[in-house]
């Protein structure tokens, strides 16, 4: 596929990652002060100039409690502005990624989440994201969905970047042991999507490092990566650490339609051991 490429979100993780990725090609990143998504008209006018073939919309509200306590604000963003951005797209003739996550399910089922299984979110912010799903297909056929889980990489503050700075007196660190999901690496996540974008396997995929883990495995392999064995930590239950969103306990998602079309992610632990060897040097 030829054309630009349009990145919303790109101040965010996986629109750096993206950014990244595209540099030198045909492309044009943009991020929350460059595009409003929330204001129709301005969506409308900036992409219809840019004429793109592709959009990828990785601008969110992500923070999952922040979206607990200003639901307005997240349905705006991720409901409405993703359907601002999906008409846009339809009237370019573009297609477009819209990135979601795995927060649409409930955390019930034994095993990990397929593409196709119910979604039933439990937070303000997996409802917002999945309404952001169901806008996007209101208005655009060519549409890729793709749910992810527990992103981290280099840029800005996320799980990794606040144990990669910890003091041995911070401890013992408190991570809970009964949420699982899917640790993904932004890069890898990002060459995914690049990589799904060329097929035409419109519909919705779940693109995530294999295998699961609880953030208190998570954290574990993290400090054992970066050999802080004098970093205690301690496992609990979600019941010990209560937020104002509700998370699944079961978000694993496996990766099958995408893998049908050759495109498929490394395991969680390796894609981890790689970047903490990154970070490292």
């Amino acid at each position: 596929m030829t054309g630009t490429t349009v990145v919303t979100g790109a101040g965010g993780q996986l629109g750096i990652e993206l950014a990244r990725r595209l540099d030198g090609q045909q492309a044009v990143t943009l991020n929350r002060s460059q595009l409003d998504i929330t204001d129709a008209r301005l969506v409308e006018r900036t992409l219809a100039e840019i004429s793109p073939r592709l959009i990828i919309h990785a601008a969110a509200a992500t923070n999952v409690d922040g979206c607990e306590h200003d639901r307005a604000k997240a349905y705006r963003t991720n409901a409405v502005g993703t359907w601002n951005v999906a008409r846009a797209a339809e009237r370019a003739g573009a297609q477009m990624v819209y990135v979601s996550t795995n927060y649409v399910f409930d955390g019930k089922k034994l095993g990990p989440y397929l593409e196709y299984d119910d979604t039933a979110p439990l937070s303000a912010y997996g409802w917002t994201k999945l309404h952001g799903e169901r806008a996007a297909r209101q208005v655009l056929e060519r549409l890729f969905v793709v749910r992810t889980s527990w992103l981290y990489s280099r840029w800005g503050r996320n799980f990794l970047s606040r144990l990669t700075n910890v003091e041995a007196s911070d401890g013992p660190l408190r991570y809970v042991g009964d949420q699982v999901a899917n640790p993904t690496n932004a890069g890898d996540l990002a060459a995914a999507i690049l990589d799904l974008a060329q097929t035409e396997a419109f519909g919705v995929h779940h693109l995530v490092n294999e295998g699961a883990t609880s953030w208190y495995g998570w954290a574990a392999a993290v400090l054992t990566g970066l050999g802080r064995a004098d970093v205690a930590l301690e496992e609990i239950s979600a019941d010990d650490f209560p937020r104002a969103a509700a998370v699944p306990g079961n978000a694993e998602l496996a990766n099958e339609t995408a893998r049908a079309v050759g495109v498929t992610l490394r395991p969680w632990g390796e894609a981890l051991a790689s970047h903490i060897r990154e970070i490292a040097a």
